[in-house]
């Protein structure tokens, strides 16, 4: 019974922890996908990998086919001059991800 209760209350530190580092990654606050970012985009047809200089102030994410007019997967970065489609193979991305969620902007899946 022992073993039970300190697993137990590792799981809950461990996602109270988790939570804390980038918690509007964890919720669910559709507000948080119209404001300040704008209104909810349509999928991307095709995805580019030039790497993005501006500043990105919102990110989303949708899959291969999760709709049907989308067949790509791809992500959205939300700058100031409109929507940039990006592969998400490109070799720069997981860097400005990391980037991107350091600064409590974490992508929306769509």
């Amino acid at each position: 019974m022992p073993f039970s209760f300190h697993y137990g209350l590792s799981l809950v530190c461990l996602t109270i922890l988790v939570t804390q580092v980038c918690p509007q990654c964890y919720w669910n606050n559709t507000d948080s996908l119209r404001n300040p970012a704008g209104p909810i985009l349509s999928c991307c047809i095709k995805a580019n990998n030039a790497t993005i200089k501006e500043p990105v102030h919102a990110c989303f994410v949708h899959y291969e086919h999760r709709f049907p007019h989308c067949p790509i997967h791809a992500y959205i970065l939300r700058t100031k001059n409109g929507d940039r489609c990006v592969d998400p193979r490109a070799w720069w991305l997981q860097e400005r991800l990391k980037k991107l969620e350091a600064r409590g902007i974490c992508c929306k899946i769509l």
